[in-house]
């Protein structure tokens, strides 16, 4: 296996930070304005894209965090694609942070 540690960062522009209520109606209803207006500056690290990881990580997104960073130290393999949404059969043997 690959011990090589592969790390990505996603950031959002949070100037003026905003709130598009019609975009995020879904997680306005579950966190409230407040938290939501506490999320778009947050950054948050996720170490270990397994399946868990990959459903937290897509969760964490959609909540409209300012940055997430994706820490794995493994490659993705076949049996990756059935629980990763975001995986393809040309990931296979990548990195599954950076793929």
């Amino acid at each position: 296996t690959d011990t090589t540690t592969q790390t990505t960062t996603m950031a959002a522009s949070t100037v003026g930070a905003e709130i598009d209520e019609d975009l995020q109606s879904r997680q306005m209803a579950v966190y409230g304005r407040e938290s939501m207006m506490k999320l778009s500056g947050a950054h948050v690290l996720i170490s270990g894209l397994n399946g868990l990881g990959a459903e937290t990580a897509k969760n964490v997104v959609l909540a409209n965090v300012k940055a997430v960073t994706l820490h794995d130290s493994k490659t993705a393999t076949p049996g990756d694609l059935g629980s990763h949404f975001y995986l393809s059969p040309d990931d296979v043997g990548k990195n599954r942070a950076s793929a």
